[in-house]
């Protein structure tokens, strides 16, 4: 998991990575965010004229993405998991 990607979404940024690893996780592509192959520089061009020529949208995709991130990556939800996960590993040992 991203943290600095979680932080700009949970500060209601709408943002534009790469479909690296889990990144499309966090962001939805056209929901919250904008998602580009790596190394694809024309595109990423192409996202940051869009969100400059379509500032309405920053508020709808701000909106989604904090949602996204305080249903799915809220410390003590992931920590939780965690712990339950770890609850299964010893039940399966014993």
């Amino acid at each position: 998991m991203n943290t600095v990607i979680s932080q700009a979404l949970a500060t209601g940024l709408p943002v534009i990575t790469t479909k690296h690893s889990g990144l499309p996780d966090q962001v939805k592509d056209g929901k919250n965010g904008f998602l580009v192959l790596e190394g694809d520089y024309k595109a990423l061009a192409e996202k940051i004229l869009y969100y400059m020529n379509h500032p309405k949208l920053w508020p709808e995709f701000g909106k989604f993405g904090r949602k996204h991130v305080l249903e799915n990556y809220d410390a003590k939800l992931l920590i939780d998991k965690q712990v339950e996960c770890y609850y299964d590993v010893i039940e399966d040992k014993e």
